[in-house]
């Protein structure tokens, strides 16, 4: 048997429907807002724990066998970055200067191996149909990449680790902040 609700008792169910409603919402907003500093706690752990090992990495680079160690003078206290020339270029070419435009093909990858950015593929870019220079305004590069660049000559290739200061510090971009971030640079050709 149906029974018909008068007005009352309809009013009655709908306050009490919207407090029911109320208490869900309010619920499920601290549920949000706790699982959100629980995510952001985690998150702050995984960047720290990147850190570390970030750091850790770049200070165990003295014992790698054909880096060297280049300390920038005009730098801050303690900025330095390691190269490996793996091919000369050419001796009598002139380096580039901070105003120059450069041509480069490269490969990044971060300690872990994956790569983030890159302008060939295979192990080379010499001889190598897919590679694509990119022509890039040397003032206006992270400053790992300058450093280094201004003392290539056209045709090297050299490999270089930069610490987190000297390349993206703590922006999320292309890798997790605090990144020491390793680069395959070719300089293909500059021009003032």
């Amino acid at each position: 048997m149906h029974r018909a609700f008068n007005e009352f008792e309809l009013s009655v169910t709908i306050k009490e429907n919207m407090k029911s409603n109320k208490l869900m919402i309010l619920t499920m907003s601290l549920f949000l807002i706790l699982a959100y500093s629980c995510m952001k706690d985690n998150s702050a752990e995984i960047v720290a724990k990147w850190k570390t090992q970030n750091e850790t990495y770049f200070a165990n680079m003295k014992d790698s066998a054909g880096y060297v160690l280049h300390e920038i003078p005009s730098a801050p206290a303690g900025y330095s970055y390691y190269y490996k020339i793996k091919t000369q270029g050419d001796q009598t070419s002139e380096s580039p200067i901070s105003t120059d435009s450069v041509y480069v093909n490269y490969r990044g990858r971060t300690i872990s191996g994956a790569v983030f950015d890159q302008t060939y593929s295979g192990t080379t870019p010499v001889g190598n149909a897919t590679a694509t220079p990119r022509m890039f305004k040397l003032n206006q590069l992270i400053s790992g990449w300058t450093y280094n660049l201004m003392q290539m000559k056209v045709g090297e290739i050299r490999t270089i680790v930069l610490p987190q200061q000297l390349a993206y510090g703590d922006d999320f971009l292309p890798s997790m902040p605090y990144s020491t971030l390793i680069f395959d640079i070719q300089l293909v050709y500059y021009k003032r």
